[in-house]
């Protein structure tokens, strides 16, 4: 298909951004549990290898490992940040996929 690796990267990224997403609502909604060590997202070293690697297959199969942090705690400001950073990024690349879409869409139903 024309356009699948841009539109694999922008879907892997909304599934990634979605995850992170929801691993700091759950950190924050724990925040007040004695003990609770957070979860984070561990993915970048394989999104940077599928990308550079160009092969649509593997952007389509990377995965998101969620460890839990060796000390409990959570800095409630940091899960807040993450989450601002996190929502502008998932904006960003919905954007890029819904602007692919429409130029894809554009090229199939033009005359």
């Amino acid at each position: 298909m024309i356009g699948d690796k841009d539109l694999a990267l922008a879907g892997k990224m909304l599934d990634i951004l979605s995850t992170q997403h929801k691993l700091s609502a759950h950190n924050l909604a724990n925040a007040d549990v004695q003990g609770f060590r957070p979860l984070k997202a561990d993915f970048r070293k394989e999104l940077a290898r599928a990308i550079e690697s160009g092969d649509t297959k593997a952007l389509k199969e990377i995965s998101v490992e969620v460890e839990r942090a060796r000390q409990p705690g959570v800095d409630s400001e940091r899960e807040v940040a993450r989450m601002a950073k996190n929502e502008v990024m998932f904006n960003t690349f919905a954007e890029i996929a819904a602007f692919r879409l429409r130029m894809l869409r554009s090229a199939v139903t033009s005359k």
